[in-house]
């Protein structure tokens, strides 16, 4: 049946969300304290902390232009995040696609009960019918057919 395996994938599909987004959520972060540094060519310029140890060592400033190598280095980091937040909203979608594939597959299963449900209770009222008909006839009264000839054949036949 598909129900079975719908509910033992159900139970993983579930933690595997909630991870993804928890880690979309540390990625927009991180990716907007990315932002935050690249739009500040003063805190780009705090980055490089071996230029300002030799720079406060020789009573120099830091020359501004230095910041270059960190904003490609920042800019080159941005643009890998953004590549796995892609990624990330790839597998949500795959998580989502997944999760209503295991929807649709408990539905077809719930109306396969539901129809076996129906088929079943159709069965019990003809049953019950036929059931009350031979109760009806069984009792010990009289009632006059019990000595027409064609009576009993009527009633077995329904």
């Amino acid at each position: 049946l598909i129900a079975p395996d719908a509910g033992s994938g159900l139970h993983k599909i579930v933690p595997l969300k909630d991870s993804l987004q928890q880690f979309e959520m540390e990625v927009s972060g991180a990716i907007k304290c990315l932002v935050g540094l690249l739009e500040s060519d003063e805190d780009m310029l705090g980055l490089l902390l071996t230029e300002a140890h030799a720079a406060s060592a020789n009573d120099e400033p830091i020359d501004p232009e230095l910041h270059a190598v960190v904003e490609l280095l920042l800019e080159d980091y941005n643009r890998q995040l953004e590549q796995i937040l892609q990624e990330i909203t790839y597998l949500q979608r795959r998580v989502q696609t997944k999760q209503e594939l295991v929807a649709i597959s408990l539905d077809t299963y719930r109306n396969r009960m539901i129809r076996m449900n129906v088929h079943i209770s159709i069965a019990t009222m003809c049953l019950g019918i036929c059931t009350t008909a031979a109760g009806y006839y069984g009792m010990n009264l009289t009632h006059g057919l019990e000595d027409h000839p064609l009576a009993f054949g009527y009633a077995v036949a329904g």
